[in-house]
């Protein structure tokens, strides 16, 4: 089954599968459907490279664009699992709802750390194994058992690019370990309220991309996707 949902996604323009067990990490609503699909699209190389010293508005269409596409694959996911007899529900590619407007009903982040698709990054992006931290994300949630894959360290060392490059200084410079909070890696609060302050010509929705674009990471894991394409 889980072969077949693969399938579908990647002809609906998936780039990063992968499947985990998260029983202990999700919150208490959501315990009945306690495995996540993660679903995962590549940035286009050619938009993020356009991002120096803030985003452009080709990045704010393109970063909405894909959350778009995300969300229409996870609700085909969806679908599936139902089909198939199984409880799911998409956690939506950019959500907030707390009320500080700067967490989701479940991090993305976790669901692709726990199925070992890379790993999160000094920035508090999530690095992948395939394309670096150029992707957006979506979960689907699930009560189809699935299998985790192996988490893995970090990989940043003492690479420092995102962090002198924040216009906000929103980013510790700590290297992530398994039971970190978020706020032992960036200051989300400050981040959020920069791009507000700063961004909001760009489009209603503020976004940044400068630590997308200065990470170092997309052209090792180039590399490494072409290798496995080959």
């Amino acid at each position: 089954m889980i072969g077949e949902i693969e399938k579908a996604m990647r002809e609906l323009g998936i780039d990063v599968f992968g499947t985990s067990d998260c029983a202990d990490v999700v919150r208490s609503e959501f315990e009945d459907t306690p495995y996540a699909v993660t679903l995962g699209v590549r940035l286009s190389d050619a938009v993020i490279g356009k991002i120096e010293q803030g985003p452009t508005k080709m990045y704010f269409a393109h970063y909405r664009a894909v959350n778009a596409m995300l969300d229409a694959a996870a609700t085909r996911c969806v679908v599936m699992l139902q089909r198939a007899g199984y409880n799911a529900l998409a956690v939506p590619a950019s959500q907030t709802t707390n009320s500080a407007g700067i967490s989701g009903d479940f991090s993305h982040k976790t669901g692709a750390s726990k199925a070992g698709l890379g790993f999160v990054g000094k920035s508090g992006l999530f690095v992948t194994n395939a394309f670096g931290p150029r992707v957006r994300f979506a979960t689907v949630l699930t009560d189809m058992e699935l299998e985790s894959g192996e988490i893995s360290k970090s990989g940043c060392g003492e690479c420092r690019a995102c962090v002198s490059a924040c216009p906000c200084g929103a980013i510790v410079g700590n290297e992530w370990k398994r039971g970190m909070g978020r706020d032992e890696i960036v200051d989300a609060a400050l981040c959020s309220a920069h791009m507000k302050e700063r961004y909001q010509q760009i489009g209603r929705g503020s976004v940044c991309g400068i630590c997308v674009a200065v990470c170092p990471m997309y052209k090792k894991s180039g590399e490494k996707a072409k290798i496995a394409i080959d």
